[in-house]
């Protein structure tokens, strides 16, 4: 072949190539084209939802709604709560030891935290009506020095997460708390006589540095969830060690006394689990013979059965859907042509018996056959 022969047939083939990449690439188009002309269908914009109570900005106010909420849910009889509390001694403890040897200063750090958070009252899951020493809050506006009231987070780019609760917390002033309590305590008692296996306590300071109350409220409900209690102290001690351990005293130091300063912070968690029901969503969209799970969340007690309540389903159309016992919905496959109204969205009201109480949340649900757009 020559090399002029050589030179059309790689022309022709380069041409074909791109032939067939422009025919690729004009076919991509135009069922692009077609898939976004598609009609999808829209989620109508919805009220928002209103809250039960309007969050108050003022700190007397804040504080009154607050103590309400919690002493209502300390005699709740449709609520379980929880509470642990965790301490913590990892603070640079001041002491006169030499650096070489600090062993009671790991004793106290290694042995002692854990022991002493185990002496605050701990429950799992308990009925409120049969709580006997519950944790007892109640905020005075004189004792609170800063306040943060807001419905939801915002984030550094304005978006707004968990809008469907209120977070509130309460800084308490130093002066303000109580010392007094938690040295006539048998927390106290109990761990000054866990160090007693390496010193006497002959004289103690307990000084409060700071206090924290946060909250996370279900604005729709006025129900507390969650409560957590951030407390900072310093205890200044003076110590007389026992003879075994007074070499760990600096070798110019010959008496057995010696001042400790000791940080020592608790962190107390307190959640609430509230029976009833309610939809984690107020809408959804499904398609004709779609099958789908019913975003329902039911709270009873943690140790009832399906034989101790009653949960329904009730759609407003059951000729469009039907739904289980497990809340699971089938979309009849000629949903859109048997439906009432095309128009109107069918309504899912759940209703949950218990106890003596009845709880019910209602759900709104579009039926379509247009194409319904995820975020998958």
């Amino acid at each position: 072949m020559s090399q002029i022969s050589k030179k059309k047939s790689i022309v022709l083939i380069v041409l074909a190539v791109v032939l067939l990449i422009s025919i690729c690439f004009a076919t991509l188009a135009v069922y692009a084209k077609k898939e976004f002309s598609k009609p999808k269908f829209e989620m109508p914009e919805e009220e928002p939802a209103v809250s039960l109570t309007e969050l108050p900005q003022d700190k007397e106010s804040l504080c009154a709604y607050v103590n309400s909420l919690y002493e209502r849910a300390l005699g709740a009889d449709n609520a379980e709560g929880s509470w642990h509390t965790d301490v913590n001694l990892e603070g640079e403890i001041v002491t006169p030891f030499a650096d070489a040897d600090k062993s009671i200063v790991s004793y106290i750090k290694d042995n002692c935290a854990g022991e002493i958070a185990g002496l605050y009252p701990a429950e799992s899951e308990l009925k409120m009506t049969e709580v006997k020493d519950a944790p007892v809050i109640r905020i005075n506006p004189a004792d609170v020095a800063e306040f943060t009231a807001e419905q939801g987070h915002t984030d550094d780019n304005g978006n707004v997460s968990d809008n469907d609760w209120y977070f509130i917390t309460f800084e308490i002033k130093p002066e303000s708390i109580d010392t007094g309590a938690f040295t006539e305590s048998k927390v106290y008692a109990e761990a000054v006589k866990k160090l007693s296996d390496v010193a006497d306590i002959t004289e103690s300071e307990f000084k409060a540095e700071g206090m924290s109350y946060s909250f996370r409220i279900n604005r729709l409900t006025d129900e507390i969830a969650n409560a957590d209690i951030n407390g900072s102290y310093k205890i200044k001690s003076s110590v007389q060690l026992k003879p075994e351990f007074t070499g760990l005293l600096p070798a110019e130091q010959d008496s057995m006394i010696a001042d400790i300063e000791l940080p020592y912070k608790t962190a107390q968690h307190i959640s609430f689990k509230w029976y009833g029901c309610r939809f984690n969503q107020r809408s959804m969209v499904v398609n004709p013979s779609d099958m789908k799970a019913l975003p329902a969340d039911v709270r009873v007690n943690s140790e009832a059965t399906k034989d101790d309540f009653k949960l329904t389903f009730t759609p407003s159309d059951k000729n469009a859907v039907s739904i289980d016992a497990d809340g699971v919905m089938t979309v009849s496959k000629n949903a859109v042509e048997v439906l009432e109204n095309p128009d109107e969205p069918v309504t899912i009201k759940m209703t949950l018996e218990y106890e003596g109480k009845t709880y019910s949340d209602e759900l709104t649900v579009y039926i379509t056959e247009l194409e319904v757009e995820t975020d998958v």
